[in-house]
């Protein structure tokens, strides 16, 4: 339609001289038809060539969410959560716009080349030429600023990573900020990093900015070529008017081509470079959901049975966990104290599967826990941690997260009853249905943890995890909680970590733990009788601090 417009106009210049009043309606009707068919195919390739870009980002979203779900928990250890919104936001879009608006504009541009350099020819070879001059240019610009763009966009969105980084990181922490009366030095610190962003942004835009012109003003110097040689043509006779006034429209529409080309060599440069940030994510090797196991099913049927566990964390360092013979039956209950750093909290994630336990080292009812499909295990295995995480929906939904069934609100209720927190959300404007803040902040830590409690009880699992669980609770609700778990729970089996000892006499067997190791076991009289280490922690326990009265100040 583009090639065809300029040749319609030349009809109806032509008319003019001729006064052929025929040939210049016709020519008049043509163009308007030409505009009505442009209209409706232009509005068609974007809706089916952009539009379909946004499929493709959604696509590459839910990829790399579905990805980040299988991912180890060393990974997110090691990466910020600023960088990942960062990759799933700019980069995305940068993604988008060069498989949308990209191929659009690159499509676009071959076929006008294709379509109207050989119309151009086909009126004026002389001038066709002569457009074309400066020309052998472009290949040379496109290679030096396209790469450099390429390199000062990986750079500008690793800034902006950093910059989501910071700003998240002390959102989240907004209390301790002011607390800690950091707003002025943040501040100052965000102010930093936003102009880092600014600076490179800036070198970034100037290589862009100066793309497009620069081939525009190619296209212009070939334009001033034509003016003076084809202007001379017609005043010779050698060319016609509106062959004249036809070729200067074709030289119009290679401008836009030109433009397209920096516009495409940008979104193209910037869509490889955040494609590049994208794999960096999505070739990290997930979690394998189940490992193929040569290790036998162990003949005796314990709940939990750890034969010799040996870990180390990837980064160097003194660490290592090493447990042998731990064994947990159906409807025990057993304990694990320690001081801190000692390997409790790695002992529930192996057990968890937050990290891979070598094959044959964790069974859970029989089978190595790398056999068993992890939203199986997970749904056996519930754990409580002193870290809370609630999110923002009603308590209700807290609750209930991940059950995939209705439940009925007297199940609920009953769960929240066992963990001691029924009355308080009773309190609350809307009881079950309050909706809460981020990280459950309208609530206090005992109460996140008592929902935390209720969430793991409402699944009904075979094993329950609690690790330093009620470190947030009064010690009395705490006996209470106990009791109501070992009355209405007698066949589950409970594994219990905490530095609070007062839970300790009322479990089966307790385990002591320090560097890593077992170093004692026994039930509570023993270890007091046994255990330097569980005689000083229990004696640490009873300690309660004297604060002596401040001195009476003289009168005056």
């Amino acid at each position: 339609m583009n090639m065809a417009l300029p040749l319609a106009i030349r009809e109806g210049v032509d008319a003019v001289p001729e006064k052929n009043l025929h040939r210049l309606y016709w020519a008049g009707g043509l163009v308007i038809a030409i505009f009505l068919v442009q209209s409706v195919m232009r509005y068609l390739w974007r809706i089916y060539l952009v539009g379909t870009s946004n499929y493709i980002a959604r696509g590459l979203r839910q990829d790399l969410y579905r990805h980040l779900q299988t991912l180890p928990l060393p990974y997110y250890q090691k990466v910020h959560t600023g960088d990942l919104m960062s990759r799933a936001t700019n980069d995305i879009e940068a993604i988008r716009e060069a498989v949308g608006p990209g191929v659009l504009v690159t499509v676009d541009a071959f076929f006008m080349f294709l379509f109207v350099v050989p119309a151009m020819f086909w009126l004026s070879p002389k001038l066709t030429l002569l457009t074309f001059a400066f020309f052998p240019l472009v290949p040379y610009l496109t290679y030096k600023v396209g790469s450099r763009i390429d390199v000062l966009f990986e750079s500008t969105q690793k800034r902006m990573s950093t910059l989501s980084s910071f700003t998240q990181e002390h959102f989240a922490a907004i209390r301790l900020v002011k607390s800690l009366v950091l707003e002025n030095k943040t501040r100052q610190k965000f102010l930093e990093l936003s102009q880092d962003y600014t600076s490179e942004s800036m070198k970034l835009a100037s290589y862009q900015s100066f793309f497009s012109p620069a081939l525009s003003w190619i296209t212009y110097a070939g334009t001033a070529l034509i003016l003076v040689f084809g202007g001379h043509e017609v005043l010779q006779g050698t060319l016609s008017v509106g062959t004249f006034v036809a070729f200067q429209r074709f030289v119009v529409q290679i401008s836009w081509p030109m433009e397209a080309i920096a516009w495409a060599v940008t979104m193209n440069r910037e869509g490889f470079a955040a494609h590049r940030r994208f794999q960096e994510i999505l070739t990290v090797a997930p979690v394998n959901d189940v490992h193929a196991s040569s290790e036998a099913l162990i003949e005796e049927k314990a709940l939990l049975s750890i034969p010799h566990l040996v870990f180390t964390y990837p980064t160097p360092g003194p660490f290592e966990l090493k447990v042998e013979n731990l064994k947990i039956h159906p409807s025990e209950k057993l304990g694990i104290v320690g001081p801190i750093g000692c390997g409790k909290t790695t002992l529930f994630n192996l057990i968890m599967r937050l990290y891979e336990p070598a094959p044959g080292s964790v069974y859970f009812e029989g089978k190595d826990v790398l056999t068993v499909p992890l939203s199986e295990l997970r749904q056996r295995i519930a754990t409580v941690e002193q870290q809370v995480r609630l999110f923002s929906e009603s308590v209700s939904d807290n609750i209930t997260m991940g059950l995939g069934e209705e439940v009925e609100p007297g199940t609920i209720q009953l769960t929240s009853q066992r963990a001691m927190i029924d009355q308080e959300i009773a309190y609350l404007r809307d009881g079950y249905q309050t909706l809460l803040g981020e990280r459950g902040v309208n609530l206090s830590g005992g109460q996140k943890q008592r929902v935390a409690l209720s969430r793991a009880l409402i699944r009904k699992p075979h094993l329950l995890l609690l690790d330093d669980a009620f470190s947030a609770v009064d010690v009395q609700v705490e006996k209470r909680i106990i009791e109501n778990l070992f009355r209405e729970h007698p066949e589950m089996g409970f594994l219990v970590a905490s530095h609070r000892l007062s839970i300790m006499p009322y479990l089966d067997s307790i385990w002591v733990m320090d560097g890593g190791k077992i170093v004692a076991k026994g039930k509570h009289a023993e270890l007091l009788q046994t255990s330097p280490l569980y005689q000083n922690l229990w004696a640490e326990r009873k300690k309660i601090p004297v604060v002596p009265p401040p001195e009476q100040a003289p009168s005056l």
